[in-house]
């Protein structure tokens, strides 16, 4: 076994252990000591095989990281544009989420939010609600008609 292929069998496992993207996958083998031509011929490789898929990455990365960390959107795009995932392929992996459990995340994280916050400041009551969820990821307006309909339905 020539050394180009010793090293793309290394790569190769190293991709079977969790998906990996193009970007990670060019890293590690250029961390192998790869010249960046043995580099594209194993990526070329990899896509070929099956062991490198962008979209299957995207829809793996959004599901996981909705669902184990519970990343809003905005955290999840920022992450995958990080990683050079194209915004059609960006969009394709966020479909994973569904909409109606999307919202109840924010539903949740606003209600644990409210039932341990100071009310005494209207402004700043709402923004501290508002704060952690936006810091995960949701989108702002989202996060903020969640609390405008929770404090309404309070009255």
């Amino acid at each position: 076994m020539s050394g180009l292929n010793k090293e793309i069998a290394k790569i190769r496992r190293w991709c079977a252990m969790q998906e990996r993207c193009l970007v990670e996958v060019k890293v590690h083998a250029l961390a192998l000591g790869l010249s960046e031509k043995e580099t594209q011929q194993a990526i070329d490789a990899l896509i070929e095989e099956g062991f490198i898929d962008e979209e299957r990455y995207a829809k793996i990365y959004a599901g996981s990281k909705f669902r184990n960390k519970n990343w809003g959107r905005a955290r999840i795009i920022g992450e995958l544009k990080a990683r050079q995932i194209p915004g059609d392929v960006i969009n394709k992996g966020l479909e994973e989420i569904d909409k109606n459990e999307y919202r109840n995340r924010v539903v949740d994280m606003v209600e644990h939010k409210i039932a341990v916050t100071d009310k005494s400041n209207t402004v700043l009551f709402k923004h501290r609600l508002a704060k952690p969820a936006i810091a995960k990821g949701y989108e702002a307006d989202l996060v903020f008609e969640i609390i405008d309909d929770l404090m309404r339905r309070k009255q």
